[in-house]
């Protein structure tokens, strides 16, 4: 009698165990259902993520006759409880913006990593695999920055008000509300009348920012203007960076050049050979021609740059002064023209 008491015993615990079983495996969604998640980048280890025991609806406990869990992808940015199915973040810190699947993407349910967990029935009895899926958040921890501390432009001096200018744009790793949000000109004086900044909003989601000409520039009365370039981010609190945007106004052929007197005078000798100096200044490739009579002779330049005022030559050379005529052979001419018995044109010279 007691051998079939035993049996029986035997009978219903493992009757009991198979209805157990079958209870687990009814509750049990089908393998292809995701677990899904979300958790910031960057967090401490130990960041609660989820339950992955209640989101399948498993009651967990410490008995023998309770599942358990087991990651089989997924432990080097996560770790789970295999006894409460508690999915944690592990020691490795997870930074978005290194991770190979997030670079260059913009839509933050895109950036995810995937991992794997086993469900192990009591006694090991079944094994089940459950795929997941965690959405790793952006949080603001990048700076926008310039290419470069010193932003160089050349603007040419003649350009009508209304030009744009194009400025090399900032970059920041965040993206969304987190990424660039707006440019500024930082000014310490007094408001500049001559340049203002405009933002433009580009079809790939950015911003360019534009510098557009709105009063008159002159070289000659100043040739460059220093700006203060500002960029800064959507986030909570705000991150921003700042660069010097040097303006550099460019030369244009828009002044003619002039005499600092209306006649000058010099003296040479009678021998002199062809080519030699008879006026010296300081000039910056100004041509300038002499011809017989003062009223025809003048100066052009080159379109380069202007020319500097003529100066008289030391002791040593060429000097200003009169230009005696050599007595015999040749007779004095005025602007109305020959006075004397022949008509005398004189030769042009060219200044060396």
């Amino acid at each position: 009698m007691q051998r079939l008491g035993a049996v029986h015993s035997s009978a219903a615990q493992a009757l009991s165990l198979v209805v157990l079983v079958l209870q687990l495996l009814t509750q049990l969604p089908g393998a292809d259902s995701a677990l899904r998640y979300r958790v910031a980048e960057e967090g401490p280890p130990d960041v609660k993520i989820g339950n992955v025991a209640a989101d399948l609806g498993l009651t967990a406990g410490t008995g023998s006759g309770d599942v358990t869990f087991a990651l089989e992808s997924g432990s080097e940015f996560f770790k789970i409880d295999n006894v409460t199915g508690e999915l944690t973040t592990g020691p490795r810190r997870i930074d978005r913006e290194k991770l190979p699947q997030c670079q260059m993407i913009f839509d933050e349910n895109e950036c995810f990593l995937d991992f794997e967990v086993s469900v192990i029935g009591p006694l090991q009895s079944w094994v089940d695999l459950f795929e997941g899926r965690v959405v790793i958040t952006d949080i603001n921890d990048n700076t926008p920055s310039f290419p470069s501390p010193v932003l160089q432009l050349s603007v040419e001096e003649n350009r009508p008000i209304g030009t744009l200018y194009l400025l090399p744009t900032a970059t920041d790793r965040d993206f969304g509300r987190n990424g660039i949000d707006r440019y500024e000109l930082i000014q310490d004086g007094p408001r500049s009348t001559v340049f203002e900044l405009q933002v433009a909003d580009i079809p790939d989601g950015e911003k360019q920012p534009q510098l557009i000409v709105k009063g008159t520039l002159d070289r000659e009365q100043k040739d460059s203007y220093e700006l203060v370039l500002r960029v800064r981010d959507g986030g909570n609190p705000p991150r921003s960076s700042q660069a010097l945007l040097r303006v550099s106004i460019t030369d244009v052929n828009d002044n003619s050049p002039q005499f600092e007197r209306s006649t000058y005078e010099a003296e040479m000798a009678e021998n002199a050979p062809p080519g030699t100096p008879v006026l010296q200044g300081t000039l910056r490739r100004v041509t300038f021609s002499v011809v017989s009579q003062p009223q025809d002779g003048g100066c052009y330049d080159s379109g380069l740059e202007d020319s500097e005022t003529p100066s008289s030559k030391s002791s040593s050379g060429p000097r200003l002064g009169a230009l005696p005529l050599p007595e015999e052979g040749y007779e004095r001419t005025t602007p109305e023209g020959s006075v004397g018995e022949e008509e005398h044109v004189e030769n042009g010279y060219q200044i060396q």
